[in-house]
């Protein structure tokens, strides 16, 4: 009887997947619903435009209205939004003195340096990752683009800057990673560099064995995958390894060096241009390098000249606590020195003719200090 009523179940389940299918065929499902994607500027404007009455959101059925959370931001945020507009119009006001001025286009770029800088491919992934938003971005770049603007206007690169850069290329051969034995590996890396040295000396050009010989990752370009005849580019003191560096600045243009070891295996450097003899135009790329390192620094000082300059009056903040001067307890004065009693002259009669006097030597007593001594030191615990 069971095996009856089992058969019976599956028999009804299979002509229910069947029609199941032919109706699917017959009419096939719609597509899902593209979830739509959240407009925060959209949603924002639109609850600015609300009354304080409308609802902003909800926890548990219980209700947030906007006039709730606008009273919250004053109180919670107010003075530190404040601070950050009138510092924003600080800048401002000095960028307008200066006769800079910012347009759209330039803003734009700033935006799309400091994502391609974060790693970010919109404005809105960028706002969704740090839970800002798009104002609130905008706002701080458009404030660092004016004052780094200004800087770089004040700022000038001298011939002494230009000079402390070179232009080199250099061949790497590695260690062999297969070989156990420290003291061959370095032995194989040496010859092989040794060998290539040779064939530049020998009139070879430099660029080709670079890029058939050298084992530098960095000379493939990564998005063209072409060989880059181990260019460097300019670079200056304090960018490469030690030895690397101490060889590269000692050569001339033009002059190829030994093969020098460094931590990496062994490098054959040669220096293309030295930074005093660039041309007009390597200096307008050599500016940009230098003036990269530069500005950071330089906005540093002239951010804190500005602010100390500015009369800025935050009246949702205290003024801020100076700093207390240190104050100097006045020492008593030392008492002047005392001068010394004259020696006592007493008289004598004078020895008769022919015979020696001695004058037993009195003990005179010590002088007495002009200063009490250091009380002793402490008994050790």
């Amino acid at each position: 009887m069971r095996n009856k009523t089992l058969i019976v179940v599956l028999a009804v389940l299979t002509a229910a997947a069947l029609v199941s299918a032919s109706f699917a065929q017959a009419a096939p499902a719609k597509p899902a619903k593209a979830e739509k994607k959240f407009d925060q500027q959209k949603v924002l404007m639109e609850l600015w435009k609300a009354p304080d009455s409308a609802v902003v959101g909800t926890v548990n059925g219980e209700k947030v209205t906007k006039g709730e959370l606008l009273k919250r931001l004053w109180f919670f945020n107010a003075p530190n939004t404040l601070q950050d507009i009138l510092t924003q119009k600080m800048i401002e006001q000095a960028a307008n003195k200066a006769g800079v001025k910012l347009t759209p286009q330039q803003l734009q770029e700033k935006i799309q340096e400091s994502l391609k800088r974060m790693g970010m491919s919109s404005v809105e992934q960028l706002c969704d990752q740090f839970r800002v938003t798009k104002d609130y971005f905008v706002f701080r770049t458009r404030g660092g683009a004016l004052a780094e603007a200004t800087v770089q206007k004040q700022v000038k690169v001298s011939d002494a800057e230009y000079a402390e850069w070179i232009k080199a290329r250099h061949i790497l051969i590695r260690k062999p990673a297969e070989e156990k034995d420290e003291a061959k590996k370095d032995e194989i890396a040496k010859k092989k560099a040794d060998e290539i040295y040779q064939k530049i000396k020998n009139g070879e050009d430099f660029a080709k064995l670079a890029d058939e010989y050298s084992e530098d990752p960095g000379n493939t370009d990564p998005k063209t995958g072409k060989k880059k005849g181990g260019d460097l580019g300019w670079f200056s003191r304090g960018r490469m390894v030690q030895e690397f560096e101490k060889k590269a600045f000692e050569l001339k243009a033009g002059e190829v060096g030994e093969p020098v070891k460094t931590f990496y295996g062994y490098h054959i450097i040669k220096v293309d241009k030295l930074g005093k003899d660039a041309t007009p135009e390597e200096k307008v790329e050599l500016n940009k390098l230098i003036l990269e390192r530069k500005i950071p620094l330089e906005m540093n000082k002239w951010f804190t000249d500005l602010q100390a300059k500015s009369k800025i009056d935050n009246k949702l903040m205290p003024p801020p606590v100076k700093e207390p001067t240190p104050v100097v307890k006045p020492q008593p004065p030392k008492p002047a020195p005392q001068p010394k009693p004259a020696p006592k002259i007493e008289e004598t009669k004078p020895a008769p003719s022919g015979e020696k006097t001695e004058k037993p030597a009195e003990s005179q007593p010590a002088e007495k200090p002009e200063t009490p001594p250091p009380p002793p030191p402490p008994p050790a615990n």
